[in-house]
């Protein structure tokens, strides 16, 4: 994917600079400083590769007059490459969604720690780690089944952004971070459609959504509201008449729809992996890499909740399960709990804060569901199930990548190893020994699976024969290459 591969040749590793002396804004200090990290030479790096795949895509489209779909594509690619959609213009979505780990979150000095990303403010932190957007696209609409009594659908860990906006999860998902105070922190969603209106790639916008998406009459203080961060409160602050507001309206949820179409495409959603070339018997898997596959459909249950049915297979229903997942301690989020430089709290329960999962999106004032916030007590404390595809993707041997939706896990070694023996070891009563001779007890135990998660009897080459099957499912395999695996 040109200039998109280059993330992968820089392997990117950071090491956290010294602690700052005094933490304004927070109880105890974050275990990472972010601000000094996010200067370092490799962060430097990264953020120029950014600007390099936006750059990239951009030249293509005006070399090729691209048209159809293949523009919409592009014109996706480019806006999650670029970081002035951000209140600070220094965050693209790609800063959590790198190409190197398929497009989950890629930097490894924050996947040590939690896996979460400082936002645009970079002194705040979000609380869950990146879900890969690659695939994304393929999550129906948020709908429960009463038949199976289960929610599916929706992009999040706890499926809030349901498609019933746009009509497509993951157009919903993708407007979401550009104003989260946590994320990219602008103050107004018609900012978007300001900040795009300015760019480069303006006349591309509307040649995909027609010469009116920009036309707003903007008010003279338009940049220097836009530049105000969002401190949680803001709502629409931008004074635009109404018909204005229509459209910055329609054009925000177009610009969700474009990285959407991103998102399915090939450029991230490409099925290129060893397994599906296997699939079709262009490759075969190894001893281990086969076995790995009988347990993921047999007795290790993994198919269970990772489904194999469609064809290509997803290793996802996107359906949602408590898998037990301990507390993370080292996620600074914990800390967030004074106000920052601009009196935001962003965490008041401080480090007694507990993630509900979709049982709290189903509480949450953004359900309008009657029903559904009948169901949410069943919920509680339940995560969606992600996609495995890619889900061994690193830059290099030893990279960590982040697992769980709090980042708990730091290998997939790891990860199957809680899987099979969450249920056997006792819990831990300290910091040592975890994975080993205890486990932490779960973040929330209600509703906790103990039907497909817990005490599977896997033997050690097991849990390594799953690993090793799992990471047959990273893209851009071709014939006699040898895998990284995690």
């Amino acid at each position: 994917m040109r200039v998109l591969n280059q993330l992968a040749i820089l392997g990117i590793i950071f090491l956290a600079g010294p602690a700052a002396a005094a933490c304004p804004g927070y109880t105890v200090c974050p275990l990472l400083h972010y601000t000094e990290i996010m200067n370092k030479p490799p962060a430097l790096a990264l953020k120029a590769t950014i600007d390099a795949t936006e750059s990239a895509a951009l030249q293509e489209v005006e070399a090729n007059g691209v048209s159809g779909q293949q523009l919409l594509d592009l014109l996706g690619e480019v806006l999650v490459f670029d970081k002035s959609l951000s209140v600070a213009n220094n965050e693209a979505c790609a800063l959590c969604h790198a190409a190197n780990t398929g497009f989950a979150g890629g930097l490894s000095v924050f996947t040590r720690a939690g896996g979460v990303f400082p936002g645009s403010v970079t002194r705040r932190t979000g609380f869950r780690a990146p879900l890969s957007l690659a695939y994304a696209a393929y999550a129906p609409v948020l709908s429960y089944n009463k038949a199976t009594q289960a929610f599916a659908g929706g992009n999040f860990w706890d499926s809030r952004a349901t498609g019933l906006i746009t009509g497509n999860p993951a157009a919903d998902q993708a407007t979401m971070p550009f104003t989260n105070p946590l994320e990219m922190g602008l103050p107004d969603p018609a900012c978007v459609i300001r900040r795009v209106s300015l760019s480069p790639y303006a006349s591309v916008f509307t040649e995909a959504w027609g010469d009116g998406a920009l036309a707003i009459t903007w008010p003279k203080n338009t940049d220097r509201v836009c530049a105000h961060v969002n401190d949680g409160g803001n709502q629409d602050p931008l004074q635009l008449s109404p018909a204005d507001r229509a459209t910055a309206t329609t054009s925000f949820d177009d610009v969700g729809l474009s990285i959407a179409a991103y998102e399915a495409s090939s450029l991230a959603s490409p099925f290129t992996s060893k397994y599906d070339l296997f699939l079709v018997g262009q490759a075969t898997l190894t001893k281990s890499e086969a076995n790995g596959l009988d347990l993921f459909r047999g007795r290790a249950n993994c198919s269970q909740c990772h489904a194999m049915g469609n064809q290509p297979p997803l290793f996802t229903e996107f359906t949602s399960f408590n898998i037990g997942t301990p507390r993370n301690p080292e996620l600074p989020y914990l800390t967030e709990n004074a106000p920052d430089k601009s009196g935001y709290i962003a965490n008041p329960a401080g480090p007694a804060y507990l993630d509900e999962g979709l049982g709290g999106y189903l509480t949450s004032t953004a359900n309008t569901n009657k029903e559904w916030r009948k169901q949410a007590p069943r919920f509680v404390g339940t995560f969606q199930v992600p996609t495995l595809r890619n889900v061994a993707a690193v830059p290099q041997r030893g990279y960590r990548r982040a697992y769980g939706h709090n980042g708990f896990f730091n290998s997939l070694k790891l990860l199957v190893h809680f899987y099979n023996t969450r249920d056997v070891l006792p819990q831990c009563t300290g910091n040592t020994g975890i994975g080993v001779t205890c486990w932490p007890p779960p973040e929330e135990s209600v509703n906790e699976n103990t039907q497909f998660v817990g005490n599977l009897g896997l033997s050690e080459q097991d849990e390594r024969d799953i690993v090793a099957f799992m990471g047959t499912l990273t893209d851009g395999y071709q014939a006699n290459q040898a895998n990284v695996q995690n």
